[in-house]
């Protein structure tokens, strides 16, 4: 287990991304007033279905997209204050692993290049000394020294997925952003991708955003979980309390579309009623509203805040679950 503390390495404060739509004059809020803390050391899973904002949140974080509001900061320091040269040191400090390793690769360049791409940028180091830091963070991913020549159309998708976490890791970050790095993968090969994160994390003592829609490897993985939802949190806990009471009635939701082995481990699903998410949230009402069995008058006057109702459980409802639920799977 790695090394934890509570002081957050990567915050984010209020932070909203919001679209112009073309066929209308609203916005889509694709993120939406979201605040969260990845503390050092720890893994933080983010879970959502697809459009829920779970990728335009980590590209806010990444400093690939500007927010239309709100703030991200690096042990405190407001990202959209800190000058061109102080950007570098960020940028070092936070680097991401995303779903397609194939497009995020330099068709063009060779393994051993591909992963020394960062220090050439940030570090001055010889030919000789580069070429013996590609090998050592090639052997750290599970290659070997026949793989630094090759191209990445010549290894398999697993493999191009430890090419893309030894970049990430050749700066040795604070924080890696990993965008469903493991979703395009075999199921044994997932389990391969995410033994090595585990492993790395224990040597870098690094912090671990992950993203995913599939539970079962946010639940390998994670400390904390948070829950996304329409472009907010939903939900946010421990790892075990997410997974065994889950209190918004959408977590509840997400954990029963997991499948399970046996009809004995069934317990009853919540409708899911084919209602259109509002992304723009032009109405006061909370954002699962048209789909959540709990609903009450006061869900669609007046919105949920994410508040911590105990220690270190906070969500967004006023009428949570008391069920006890646990993944078997």
């Amino acid at each position: 287990m790695a090394i934890q503390t509570d002081a957050p390495v990567l915050e984010v404060k209020e932070l909203s991304k919001h679209y112009a739509l073309k066929s209308s004059q609203a916005l889509l809020k694709a993120v939406d007033h979201v605040s969260l803390s990845v503390r050092e050391g720890e893994t933080l899973g983010i879970v959502g279905e697809s459009g829920s904002g779970k990728s335009t949140l980590a590209k806010l974080m990444l400093q690939l997209e500007k927010p239309t509001s709100g703030s991200v900061l690096l042990h405190g320091t407001d990202l959209s204050t800190v000058d061109r040269k102080e950007m570098r040191a960020v940028k070092r400090n936070i680097q991401a692993v995303f779903q397609d390793p194939y497009a995020s690769l330099n068709p063009r360049m060779k393994a051993k290049d591909v992963v020394t791409e960062p220090l050439l940028v940030h570090e001055r180091l010889s030919r000789k000394a580069l070429e013996a830091r590609a090998l050592a963070l090639l052997q750290e991913v599970g290659l070997d020294e026949s793989h630094m020549h090759r191209y990445p159309h010549e290894f398999s998708g697993g493999q191009r997925q430890r090419l893309s976490i030894a970049r990430a890791i050749a700066l040795k970050p604070e924080v890696v952003i990993c965008d469903e790095p493991v979703s395009a993968l075999d199921v044994s090969i997932q389990a391969q991708i995410l033994n090595l994160l585990k492993e790395l994390q224990k040597t870098y003592r690094m912090s671990y955003l992950f993203i995913a829609h599939g539970l079962p490897a946010v639940k390998y993985i994670s400390d904390r979980v948070a829950i996304m939802y329409a472009g907010q949190i939903m939900e946010i806990g421990s790892r075990e309390t997410i997974f065994t009471q889950p209190r918004h009635p959408y977590t509840y939701t997400l954990l029963e579309a997991v499948p399970v082995s046996h009809p004995s481990q069934r317990k009853r699903r919540l409708p899911r009623e084919a209602e259109r998410v509002d992304m723009s949230h032009t109405t006061p009402a909370c954002p699962f509203y048209g789909r959540c069995p709990n609903r009450q008058d006061v869900c669609a006057s007046v919105r949920p805040e994410l508040s911590e109702h105990e220690p270190g459980v906070w969500y967004a409802c006023h009428h949570p679950n008391t069920i006890e639920k646990e993944i078997t799977s």
